[in-house]
């Protein structure tokens, strides 16, 4: 993959943002993980613009084009980028629902831990717990070390291939970890029903994730289903049709209870 751009545009296939109108007045944001792209996550985007509801999915700050872009962006950048694209929802949906993969649940969790209005939370294979115990060190080893091999593409099937850089930014990993420790610390303040999905075979984040979550969110709502027939990327793998329609029954499950 190189540096990660494709040809001389600067951008990489896959990295386009995916957004969609539909007429249920209904919306729904859905977030990339680290050092990944839309194209990461984009059948379950576009399964859920099919279906008629509005759809956003951003590339994040520093993504889809060169990994060396991710060295100074912060987590905030990363928020900011969703708020913006949920307020572009909420001009036209009155009800909007959130979504990530790994990086994506951890960011999505967070909006919805500051703002109750958030209608429901799904999150995908989430990053608040790391199997590697130097990502809560990397904001020392960053300045040594600048980059480690990819985390993408950890794919059970193996016609799939992950849009995302095949470096990983130390810098990075330091902003995600403080993304994290912030997330688990209000997760008793999250009140919204919470859908996490997490892959029984997971070489990049451990299943310690569903079970902390679930543990310690608020919400009385939450409930977990666990992806026999996908590694990380659960989103591009054998699982991606049952996690499609998992997140089209939560949204009409919660949209029929407030109708």
């Amino acid at each position: 993959m190189g540096d990660g751009s494709e040809g001389g545009t600067g951008r990489m296939q896959g990295a386009e943002p995916f957004s969609h109108r539909g007429a249920s007045g209904v919306g729904i944001l859905v977030s990339h993980g680290f050092t990944g792209t839309p194209g990461s996550v984009m059948p379950l985007a576009r399964r859920l613009a099919e279906a008629g509801y509005d759809v956003e999915c951003p590339c994040l700050r520093g993504h889809g084009t060169r990994w060396e872009d991710l060295v100074d962006v912060r987590m905030e950048d990363w928020l900011e980028d969703l708020r913006q694209a949920l307020q572009r929802l909420r001009e036209h949906c009155p009800t909007v629902f959130v979504m990530g993969l790994s990086m994506g649940g951890a960011l999505v969790l967070r909006l919805a831990e500051e703002d109750p209005s958030i209608r429901g939370v799904v999150v995908i294979n989430h990053a608040l717990v790391f199997g590697n115990p130097l990502v809560r060190v990397a904001w020392l080893l960053k300045g040594l070390l600048k980059s480690t091999p990819g985390i993408a593409s950890d794919i059970m099937d193996p016609a799939m291939r992950e849009p995302a850089y095949d470096r990983t930014p130390t810098a990075g990993v330091a902003q995600l970890w403080q993304l994290a420790k912030l997330v688990r610390r209000d997760l008793p303040r999250l009140q919204q029903p919470l859908l996490v999905m997490k892959s029984r075979q997971d070489h990049v984040l451990p299943l310690a994730n569903a079970e902390l979550t679930l543990r310690e969110a608020g919400s009385e709502d939450k409930r977990l289903r666990w992806l026999d027939h996908s590694y990380h990327v659960a989103t591009l793998d054998y699982d991606k049709e049952l996690i499609a329609e998992a997140c089209l029954a939560f949204v009409r499950r919660l949209t029929k209870e407030d109708a």
